[in-house]
């Protein structure tokens, strides 16, 4: 057993929200909404065990990686015959905050149960479900379906693994090529885009500190084609390709 390996992620502001809903019996509402129930406001005391659950989802779930939350909201409803919970969780993380969100509204239910067990058998918890999720890489990571790639390098075994990335983008290769890749070899960029290489030097000294040096170059040439230049190693051209090639398409 293992939980899945996030490394390669890049931390991006991610948010998700949740809902879920538990049946009672009108007498019950009544309790709820007359804050008649013998242990207090069920109102707050869901708000407050709902972000209490959120904080604490990564000690819940074994393979639920824990990670930064910098905002939780709870809120409930009161029907006639059942309480709507509903949960917005986000931050900055490599990882999403579904589980965060479900396990907000879940423990909420849970704690709606508890407080009204003793007066109601019927109870029902059901749909509780994810309602949104935004932030991670099918947001920002754009197919590229129809470009044309190339890719020049001394070293055939790279030169096929960058390949293989590209063409899982849906790009096709070519030597008319849209994208250019260059490893190893020396290519002159009219235009570089310093903002990105910036953010990729950072993120790949953070993974590997020894590799300072060879950082990654990426601007177009003097006929505007969008030019990757790699060094001829490995971990480089995965890493790469693994976080931000699915931005290159919206550098087209």
């Amino acid at each position: 057993m293992r939980t899945v390996d996030v490394s390669s992620k890049p931390e991006t502001l991610r948010r998700a929200s949740a809902y879920g809903r538990i049946r009672l019996k009108p007498e019950t509402v009544e309790l709820i909404r007359k804050r008649k129930l013998p242990k207090g406001d069920l109102v707050e005391a869901t708000k407050l065990t709902g972000v209490f659950g959120a904080k604490r989802t990564g000690e819940i779930l074994p393979f639920c990686h824990p990670i930064s939350i910098d905002f939780v909201e709870v809120s409930v409803k009161v029907n006639e015959e059942s309480v709507e919970v509903s949960s917005t969780v986000s931050g900055i993380a490599r990882t999403g905050y579904e589980m965060e969100a479900l396990t907000a509204v879940s423990t909420a239910l849970l704690n709606i149960y508890d407080m009204c067990k003793g007066f109601d058998e019927s109870m029902v918890i059901e749909e509780i479900r994810l309602t949104e999720k935004s932030g991670g890489k099918s947001d920002w990571q754009k197919e590229l379906k129809g470009v044309k790639v190339n890719v020049l390098s001394p070293d055939e075994e790279l030169k096929e693994l960058a390949l293989s990335y590209l063409k899982d983008l849906g790009a096709e290769e070519s030597k008319d090529a849209n994208i250019l890749v260059v490893i190893e070899e020396p290519y002159e960029l009219e235009d570089e885009i310093s903002s990105l290489e910036c953010v990729v030097a950072l993120y790949d000294f953070r993974r590997n500190p020894s590799l300072v040096g060879e950082e990654i170059r990426i601007g177009r040439d003097r006929e505007g084609t969008l030019v990757l230049q790699l060094p001829r190693r490995e971990e480089k051209v995965k890493s790469f390709f693994e976080t931000f090639g699915g931005l290159l398409g919206n550098l087209l």
